[in-house]
């Protein structure tokens, strides 16, 4: 221990000596091992960290699948069936999240909340703080029904009141009493703000499904997890699920046909999604890490080069070639911890910045932070890299004859042809991984390019958007709703400055509610697995002028289009491409009930232009749209176009609403220019870091790539002066420094074009709209490379071209 002290305060008094080598060295490293550290703690805080619930290894979500698609919710009578035929689960819960009116304060306002059916947090295994959960046992249908809080909503809603148990609370329209409040940080499926009791054995349905849900089987609308029981796999779950969905296909051939069921993990089910671009990143961000040992180390090497005197005379002393090797391994180690340390304070604002950026819909962004695994990842880290970029230069210490070299003295040393050579595949390995990073932020930034550049297939320009949710609790009929939205869209159109004033089901872009119907058209015979799907809309007449969405044949929607009218349906070209290619689908009918009912034909009375409803990077699907007010729904989404600025209806449209109903909310109000902005906003996250990866990577190669050679050129300034005295032109000596440069560029750019190609297979998620091996980007990227070789090699360079003959002469 006295010998490591000594080793430690040797280190320390050499750095202290060169405060400069000593001050990069650190700001280097803290860069790279900070930025490691940063992502790292969003890896771990979304990815690593086991779910915070018991036994999280035994809770898994199980899906409902048709077809290709392995991830549909659940029927309710599936679900009860499952329910009673299962020996896998120990519990097994039925659940639905969704936006819900909440009264009782000056303004109301919408919460996210979740139906339950009682086993749910027996499933997920935490109890209540204040109170208890819902319980089978004890909330039976009769008087209000149970509702649990989360501590977040009892906190900001409630004041803590500590006697809030027992009291009532109204959530769209009906009254629910207060039997528990969950911990701190429980609001599982996130966000949610409390959970309401069901009045049947599976979630309320959104929408009056004309009977009992837990009979239904058509509509497929909520979710179920389950905690497996003791010593059962996720595989022999799956396979009892296998053979329940073959017993249940038998037994409803007509609507179970093509449903199957699927066992996921929730931990994979949560962040499945979000897995591949942090390993994405976390992988960018370790590249920069090795750049920044790669500058480390060649800054020891070039710091070794000064001490084979020192290293002589220490050998001739008696010290062993372990002893020399641990104490230059222990400077490594100190100048990597001193940089850790550092990096940590780093990684601290840089994760605050992370968090900052990321954009809405991670999941379990508020878990992430600093805890134990990440200090100890930060510790084995600086450690790591240490050995790593320590050792080398060690080694290399003992390389060639040290007594030779001791003899020259001074600092006209000649480096050995083992330590250039090292230091050159240190820069080659830099300049390699810099053209991967900046290969990695040019898809990235041509895929924000080109995504930008799509039709969205509407205007956004001076246009809001908001959600209105009624409860059908108030609003018990269809011709109660028709009537409500009819007025909130008359008053709002009415409104100064108002252009144009229409409701939609589900707004573009943002997906919402995403409805896909199988329809019949009239003439056409049903094969079974061939039907015609398409997405399902509703809107008003406004609808159309106020988004911009262009009439290309046929008409809109009117005022005449209500319930005693004859139904009618418009559809996007997308559908008529799709269904009518060659074919006109005016005065064509279709329906979605039963093809026997001639009321619930409706006939196609127009065609309008295609929008993006999933998100700018996937095609347009083909849709259908009916009138509100021939198909009424509890759900609208209000469009509003203004020749002023947007942002200042938010209130008046507020106002207008509440003037119909005093205890209607709206949320989500969002300018359509933000919606479309918000959709980039996991595409925007990747390609700032990634930028921001790249732009450090390649300064950092420039300055290894202008330290080796100023090292070089300092090494062989007598070389150099001989070299001109013998008639050598400064050209010719400026050309030689920056052939090295390029020499070293050329062949990491040659290692690091092969590796970006086969790095782009691993970004297919990542990119649109642009080629994985875009020859643009790969060019622009080498070009850059190429440049920031020549800026770096040109200073050496002219230095170089300056050395005097006479005095080196002299000196020989």
């Amino acid at each position: 221990m006295s010998s490591i002290l000594q080793d430690i305060r040797y280190a320390v008094r050499g750095f202290l000596r060169a405060p400069a080598f000593s001050l990069v060295a650190v700001v280097t490293l803290a860069l790279g091992i900070g930025a490691t550290t940063s992502i790292f703690s969003v890896v771990n805080g979304i990815v690593l960290r086991p779910l915070p619930f018991p036994n999280p290894e035994r809770l898994v979500r199980l899906y409902s699948t048709e077809g290709s698609d392995d991830r549909e919710n659940h029927a309710g009578a599936n679900f009860v069936d499952v329910q009673a035929q299962s020996e896998s689960f120990e519990h097994l819960a039925g659940f639905d999240t969704g936006r819900y009116n909440m009264a009782g304060t000056d303004v109301p306002r919408v919460v996210r909340g979740a139906c339950v059916t009682p086993e749910f947090f027996s499933v997920i295994g935490v109890n209540a703080s204040l109170g208890r959960t819902l319980s089978s046992e004890v909330d039976r249908p009769g008087g209000d029904r149970a509702i649990v809080l989360s501590d977040a909503l009892w906190q900001s809603q409630f004041a803590g009141d500590v006697e809030i148990l027992g009291s009532s609370v109204t959530v769209n329209g009906s009254q629910y009493t207060v039997v528990g409040v969950m911990p701190s940080g429980f609001n599982y499926p996130g966000p949610t703000m409390f959970w309401l009791e069901s009045d049947y054995r599976v979630p309320d349905p959104p929408f009056d499904l004309g009977g009992d849900p837990a009979a239904n089987r058509g509509a497929q609308y909520f979710n179920a997890v389950g905690r497996l029981r003791n010593g059962v796999s996720t595989a022999e779950a799956q396979a009892e699920m296998t053979g329940i969905a073959d017993r249940l296909r038998e037994a409803y051939p007509a609507v179970n046909a093509n449903e199957g069921l699927n066992v996921v993990p929730l931990h994979e089910s949560i962040v499945g999604n979000v897995r591949t671009t942090l390993y994405v990143l976390f992988g960018a961000v370790g590249f920069l890490l090795l750049i920044a040992c790669s500058n480390v180390a060649n800054l020891l090497l070039v710091r070794a080069s000064g001490r084979d005197r020192e290293i002589v005379v220490r050998a001739a002393l008696g010290a062993g070639r372990l002893r020399i090797l641990r104490q230059l391994v222990t400077e490594s180690v100190v100048l990597a911890l001193v940089g850790g340390l550092v990096g940590l304070l780093v990684a601290l604002w840089g994760t605050r910045a992370l968090l900052a950026l990321v954009p809405d819909g991670i999941p379990r962004v508020a878990e992430v932070g600093t805890d134990v695994m990440v200090l100890g990842f930060t510790l084995s880290i600086a450690l790591g890299t240490g050995v790593l970029f320590g050792l080398a230069p060690a080694i290399r210490s003992f390389g060639g004859n040290l007594r030779a070299a001791a003899a020259v003295g001074g600092t006209r040393q000649t480096a050995s042809q083992g330590r250039s050579r090292l230091r050159s595949s240190l820069i080659i390995a830099e300049v390699a991984v810099s053209l991967l990073l900046l290969v990695g932020a040019g898809l990235t930034i041509r895929t924000f390019i080109a995504l930008n550049a799509v039709d969205p297939g509407f205007d956004p320009q001076t246009t809001l958007s908001a959600r209105v949710e009624i409860p059908e609790a108030r609003y018990q009929t269809d011709a109660e709703q028709r009537t409500f939205y009819r007025d909130v869209v008359e008053r709002v159109g009415a409104l100064p400055g108002v252009q144009a004033a229409g409701g939609v089901l589900s707004l573009p872009i943002n997906a919402g509610i995403n409805g896909d119907l199988i329809f019949v058209i009239e003439g056409r015979p049903l094969v079974p697995g061939e039907e015609t799907h398409g997405g399902y809309q509703l809107a008003t007449p406004g609808y159309f002028p106020a988004l911009g969405i262009p009439v290309i044949r046929g008409r809109a929607f009117t005022t005449a289009d209500d319930s005693d009218a004859p139904r009618v349906a418009v559809i996007n070209q997308a559908m008529a491409d799709l269904y009518w290619s060659h074919d006109d689908p005016i005065g064509k009918r279709v329906t979605w009930g039963d093809p026997d009912d001639d009321a619930v034909w409706s006939t196609i009375v127009g065609i309008v232009g295609n929008t993006r409803h999933n998100g700018l990077d996937e095609p347009p699907r083909p849709e259908i749209f009916q009138p509100y007010m021939q198909v009424s729904m509890p759900y609208m989404t209000l469009v509003v176009r203004s020749g002023m600025d947007v942002t200042s209806l938010t209130s008046v449209i507020r106002s207008t609403v509440m003037d119909i109903d005093p205890q209607q909310p709206i949320y989500e109000v969002h300018s359509m220019e933000q919606v479309l902005f918000e959709s980039l906003g996991s595409r925007r996250f990747n390609m700032y870091l990634l930028v921001v990866f790249a732009v450090t990577a390649i300064v950092l190669a420039g300055v290894g790539l202008y330290g080796v050679l100023s090292f070089s050129v300092a090494q062989r300034s007598n070389e150099i002066g001989i070299r001109m005295a013998l008639g050598a032109q400064a050209g010719g000596v400026i050309t030689a420094v920056i052939k090295e440069g390029f020499w070293h560029t050329a062949v990491g750019l040659v290692i690091g074009t092969g590796a970006a190609i086969g790095m782009t297979r691993l970004m297919t998620s990542m990119i649109h709209g642009v080629s994985a091996t875009d020859p643009m980007t790969f060019v622009g990227g080498i070009v850059l490379l190429m440049a920031i070789a020549l800026a770096a090699s040109w200073i050496p360079a002219l230095r170089a071209a300056k050395v005097s003959p006479m005095e080196v002469l002299r000196e020989e």
